[in-house]
């Protein structure tokens, strides 16, 4: 009770789980005693009294507690620490030491997240900054730790495409976008379309958007690793389909062998190209096999009469999970249970992601029961993986978090427990129980909630605290926090608004780099100083085409401005141990559609038809013929990759142009075979000419074959060559690397630049 009563949103929660000895009973009687003004020494003197019947002292007791149950009410104010004691740790993480000296920060208490009025309310606004002393620019130059990991990332539902090829079967992305799921496995539930065109579930914001094609990326594995090859890339986030394994979702009607065989493709590609992969296993495409409402309810399931979330395919989640470990986990290191339970949960139970059913989107309990099941399965998982294959395939496993800074708008108390509630009613919603020591929700939220917040069992706290080796954390953008006097969606009595930041090209996104500063030190402090790894942050950008998409010099602001400021946060000795950005090219942005670009690499998708759209057919995105191409933002992040320091962007010239492939080329695959490249006044067309020889010598400038002039687009660094008249592929890909100074192609070839071209 006394390591509970010191939670605070600045306050280490992360105590030791103590539940079940007979002295921390007793503290806990002793407390509860101490609550009502009797402490067990009082107890026992006037023990003849009590056990006489003073009723009166008894309807006083119960009244308090079912008032204390019912309604919150502010904790008195507590004292506070005023010296920081630091302390040195020392980690290690994928083959590197990090050694981090750690400083708690005194910060408000418990009760701080409670007070609904300035009695009990903190006195200390959120560090590093005090209000009105945010930085208005960044500054920060220099080396980032030896092994920090930059990576970026991206999620099978927004890239793969593919949805009804090779065994797949429907998510329930598919039904929420109105794809044509009529016959494919898993789409026969109670709201599945029974004919097409499919109707669109209403909270989809651009009608007719699917993720049918979405990047192609299930038929441009090649051309994809080879573009982040090129890159410089050496870490790489992505996710893989349950319905793409387990069609159904169902572990007993059997394992989808091409999908295993496509997973296994891709890891293995990573892997020759010098590039670690890591593994989410849930990024939101739950198999629609699993849910149909009101008899199968998924992540929602729930007992009729209790009320009380049941784990209806927990067993389901843990076979494909297992399937994962067994089929790829001797090559991934680093595991990802559930990417962002928040907005799997509080949206889609009727805030706009899927499915956003009516039968389960009743804020007041759904988000809540879906946020119970899906925290029992993350545990789950993690205990299964820790048990049977931690040892032997020796990688880590956690689960992806994610948040928004609320800043106080201003220092009264009231804004600034209005904003401690809100960081502790989203992100300590899902972080608390896992890493703050407890195996359970925030005291505050439960205190808010009453009995709305399903309950942990003795056995759940146990498996669920500690179930994770490291805090993944994803973090875009931030707003201020004003006290209201309404509860709010999210209960926290707190009103979010985004006066004065920078706005991204999506409604919700709001920038300031200190934001994750603060965030960074919020993690750090209330958690214990776990090692963090920023999963994903972006910046969305309207584009019309190729050249205004490709000049995003305000992407890479934002990533100098966030990077700058977790470069702060790593000097103050909190453990950031990488950072992922979101995402490797442009893709389906949910319930956005195609409209939003996140990419650092800019994506053509040659919009076309699509005759498994709902409406809109006749502009989607289509297979076989997207073109990628990359950003300033990816060439600036290329050189802090390789440098492992920070560089303004306005000291960055930015990529090459498309006359760098203008010039004379030898291709390694052919000895001494010369290839000339021209490229025209635009910088989009050119034509390639060459020679090839058949001979294991390569070219000798005699019985040489001279082939071409075979036509070339370009767009930047990526040129497309249409080969398929000497017997290659009619669309390959090339990208400039420029550290090796030559043309990557996508069928694993490379060109070298010569002096002089021989053509006999």
């Amino acid at each position: 009770a006394a390591a509970m009563a010191s939670r605070t949103g600045f306050e280490p929660v992360n105590q030791p789980q103590q539940e079940g000895t007979a002295d921390n009973n007793a503290a806990d009687n002793n407390a509860v005693l101490q609550s009502i003004g009797l402490d067990m020494n009082t107890l026992k003197k006037y023990k003849w009294y009590i056990l006489g019947g003073v009723g009166v002292l008894t309807v006083v007791i119960l009244a308090t507690c079912i008032s204390s149950a019912v309604k919150p009410k502010a904790a008195p104010p507590r004292e506070r620490e005023t010296t920081a004691k630091p302390t040195t740790v020392s980690t290690t993480s994928m083959g590197s030491t990090f050694t981090t000296t750690i400083t708690t920060v005194p910060g408000p208490q418990i009760g701080d997240e409670e007070c609904l009025g300035h009695k009990g309310c903190p006195d200390q606004y959120p560090l590093p900054y005090d209000s009105g002393e945010w930085p208005s620019e960044y500054t920060w130059t220099g080396d980032l730790p030896e092994g920090f990991i930059w990576g970026l990332g991206t999620a099978s539902y927004q890239v793969e495409g593919a949805y009804n090829e090779d065994g797949r079967g429907a998510s329930i992305w598919d039904t929420f976008s109105g794809a044509d799921t009529v016959g494919m496995k898993g789409a026969d539930c109670s709201y599945c379309c029974k004919q097409a065109p499919c109707p669109v579930n209403p909270a989809m914001g651009i009608q007719g958007a699917t993720g049918n094609i979405a990047c192609d990326g299930y038929h441009m594995v090649d051309t994809d690793i080879t573009l982040m090859k090129s890159m410089g890339l050496k870490h790489y986030r992505f996710s893989i389909a349950w319905p793409r394994i387990f069609p159904t979702g169902r572990a007993a009607d059997g394992v989808n062998s091409k999908g295993i065989d496509f997973y296994n493709r891709i890891i293995d590609k990573l892997l020759d190209a010098g590039i670690t992969p890591y593994v989410t296993l849930y990024h939101w495409d739950l198999p629609q096999g699993l849910l149909s409402p009101p008899e199968k309810r998924a992540w929602w399931a729930r007992d009729d009469d209790t009320g009380e979330p049941i784990p209806e395919i927990q067993e389901e989640f843990l076979s494909f999970v297992d399937t994962c470990f067994t089929a790829f986990g001797d090559r991934v290191k680093m595991w990802f249970t559930f990417n962002e339970p928040w907005t799997m949960t509080f949206l889609a139970s009727g805030w706009g992601k899927a499915p956003c059913h009516p039968d389960l989107s009743e804020q007041s309990k759904d988000p809540y029961i879906a946020a119970h099941n899906v925290l029992n399965a993350h545990a789950a998982a993690v205990d299964l993986y820790r048990r049977k294959y931690q040892k032997k395939q020796g990688g880590k496993i956690g689960i992806t978090l994610n948040s928004d800074w609320r800043e106080p708008k201003t220092s009264d108390p009231q804004d600034v427990a209005a904003a401690l509630r809100g960081m502790a009613f989203n992100l300590g919603w899902f972080a608390d129980p896992i890493f703050g020591g407890q195996g359970d929700y925030p005291p505050s939220m439960r205190r808010f909630m009453g009995d709305r917040l399903p309950k942990f069992t003795f056995d759940q706290k146990a498996l669920i605290n500690g179930s994770a080796d490291f805090f993944a954390l994803n973090h875009y953008g931030s707003g201020w926090s004003t006290y209201s006097e309404k509860p709010g969606a999210d209960n926290a009595y707190a009103s979010v608004t985004n006066d004065g930041l920078v706005h991204g090209q999506s409604a919700w996104l709001y920038g300031a780099g200190w934001g994750l500063r603060k965030l960074l030190q919020w993690v750090h402090v209330r958690y214990g100083h776990p090692p963090i790894y920023l999963t994903e942050g972006g910046w969305s950008i309207k584009a019309e085409d190729v050249s205004s998409g490709t000049a995003d010099k305000e992407r890479a602001l934002y990533y100098y401005n966030y990077t700058s400021e977790m470069a702060r946060a790593i000097k103050d000795g909190i453990d950031v141990r990488g950072y992922f950005a979101w995402s490797l090219m442009d893709n389906y942005e949910w319930e956005r559609g195609y409209l939003e670009r996140f990419g650092m690499v800019y994506n053509d998708y040659r919009a076309g038809w699509d005759v498994n759209a709902p409406v809109a057919q006749a502009s989607q995105p289509t297979a076989g013929l997207q073109v990628r191409t990359r950003k300033f933002s990816s060439c600036w992040l290329e050189r802090v990759t390789r440098e492992n320091a920070l560089t303004h962007p306005e000291d960055f010239d930015g990529c090459v142009k498309s006359s760098i492939f203008s010039g004379n080329w030898t291709d390694a695959r052919h000895p001494h075979c010369p290839r000339k490249m021209t490229v025209d006044m635009t910088g989009f067309n050119g034509h390639v000419i060459g020679a090839n020889n058949d001979s294991p010598a390569g070219c000798n400038g005699k019985t040489d074959k001279v082939w071409g002039p075979l036509r070339a687009a370009i767009s930047g660094g990526t040129v497309v060559v249409d080969f398929s008249s000497i017997g290659g592929s009619d669309r390959l890909h090339g990208f400039w690397n420029n550290r090796t100074k030559t043309i990557d192609w996508s069928d694993g070839g490379f060109w070298m630049p010569i002096e002089e071209l021989v053509l006999v």
